[in-house]
């Protein structure tokens, strides 16, 4: 006997290993692995995330009610796996892999390739073109690869796309704000705290609003309390006391934008990397306050 340790985390003694199964069944084999590490055969199933009547009748050495031979051979070697044991005996005892109807495609294949050959003169056979015993090569090959493949493999496919698509979908959600940035000397700047309204939407998902609503800033002066120079495009909201918007617009590349307006002004910016903003005529330093989505909120108290 070898202690080896399974994916359930139990050691025990393996049976297989260095053992006679000369007169064993496959369904033997995996189901003396199984208890001699102690589990009980719906805890396996769940783990490789099948059915615990597939993994019963495979035990049974019921091959005829699992779907087909291709998928009984790839839950043996999956439960092998799982309990670390030589899958090589237990595949031996199982059924070939290459299904009927596959063998039969083939004999189709080659069938119809013949009766289709014009025939020469002197009576020698047809040969196809290496193109098309290429193509005919990598269909079969691909076939038997997508027999050999077992469930778990696309449960991971399956489970690895929805984990992109939700990765997505929270890559907007609210962070914690880091520490406020150094503001100049006199001026107060306050971050926004991570309770704060949502941010506005997008510029291609925001309705349009009456001119006079959001007045265009004209180009920075020597006298405006804040200042936006965009290197790139991005959208910055800056919004007086009471809810009067400043500022609510795509500031383009290369723009740039002064304000002056009631304090506190309170600033939200959509691409704080690409934008530089002077406060007094001094630069402020968005990077301590900008989340990881990019985004930087603060307010001009002073």
């Amino acid at each position: 006997m070898i202690e080896r340790a399974s994916e359930f985390g139990a050691s025990a003694a393996v049976p297989l290993v260095g053992g006679d199964s000369t007169h064993k069944t496959a369904g033997d084999m995996l189901r003396e692995a199984r208890e001699a590490h102690g589990l009980h055969l719906e805890m396996v199933a769940a783990a490789l995330k099948v059915t615990p009547q597939k993994l019963a009748a495979l035990e049974a050495d019921d091959i005829a009610s699992l779907p087909d031979p291709v998928f009984a051979r790839a839950l043996a070697a999956s439960v092998c796996r799982a309990l670390r044991i030589d899958p090589a005996p237990v595949l031996a005892k199982l059924p070939g892999i290459q299904r009927p109807g596959l063998a039969e495609a083939d004999r189709t294949i080659s069938r119809s390739l013949r009766s289709s050959a014009p025939r020469s003169g002197s009576g020698s056979g047809w040969r196809p073109s290496r193109a098309l015993v290429a193509v005919v090569a990598l269909l079969l090959v691909g076939a038997a690869v997508l027999f050999w493949l077992p469930q778990s493999v696309f449960d991971q496919i399956g489970s690895s796309v929805a984990h992109l698509t939700s990765r997505d979908d929270t890559a907007s959600e609210s962070a914690n704000v880091p520490a406020a940035a150094t503001a100049p000397a006199g001026t107060a700047i306050e971050a926004v705290a991570p309770g704060a309204a949502p941010l506005p939407p997008p510029a291609e998902a925001v309705a349009p609003e009456p001119a006079a609503a959001i007045a265009a800033p004209a180009v920075a002066d020597g006298n405006d309390l804040i200042v936006f120079v965009a290197r790139e495009d991005s959208w910055i909201t800056v919004t007086e006391p009471g809810g009067k918007q400043l500022l609510r617009r795509t500031v383009k590349a290369g723009e740039t934008v002064g304000l002056s307006g009631s304090l506190p002004l309170s600033v939200v910016i959509g691409r704080a990397s690409v934008v530089d903003v002077r406060v007094h005529g001094k630069a402020f330093d968005l990077a301590p306050i900008t989340r990881s989505g990019g985004v930087a909120r603060f307010e001009v108290k002073s």
